[in-house]
């Protein structure tokens, strides 16, 4: 029997994502009902949807022949947007949400190969002026625009 490797795999990854999150949802948090949802309800049925849809995709995998190969993994994409995640989230308290958008926008576009350093440039202001409108102005995040981090420079 010839199997899809990229779905296998893809699906088993869903499988495992949605058991773990799952798992981490129904042990710490409080389930409640349908009619009293808890703070683990929608997370359970999210990784509930998660695991049969990758054993979904798992199975078809197993009917829709081979494929085409893995490729090349793109190391420098998944490392930058992974460390532009770890950042963000280590350092949005103590930077804001201006300077922290700043840095974490501009080491994500450099995960492309494909984008100067002039359109990162260019996409980091906009997706900052974007996102610092919304979320600090609009929707109101107890997020500082400014951080601590800055105090002594003003």
């Amino acid at each position: 029997m010839l199997v899809n490797k990229k779905d296998m795999a893809s699906g088993l990854f869903f499988v495992a994502a949605g058991l773990l999150y799952g798992g981490i949802a129904l042990s710490t948090l409080p389930f409640g009902s349908a009619l009293r949802m808890g703070p683990g309800y929608f997370p359970l049925i999210l990784s509930s949807l998660m695991v049969m849809l990758g054993a979904i995709i798992s199975l078809r995998s197993l009917k829709s022949g081979p494929g085409t190969a893995f490729g090349v993994i793109p190391w420098r994409g998944l490392l930058l947007i992974l460390l532009a995640t770890v950042i963000f989230a280590a350092f949005i308290d103590d930077l804001g949400m201006v300077p922290g958008l700043l840095l974490t926008t501009f080491i994500a576009t450099l995960a492309s190969n494909e984008v100067t350093w002039q359109r990162s440039l260019i996409a980091t202001l906009f997706i900052t002026i974007f996102c610092t409108l919304v979320f600090s102005y609009a929707v109101r995040l107890p997020i500082p625009v400014i951080g601590p981090f800055f105090d002594g420079l003003r």
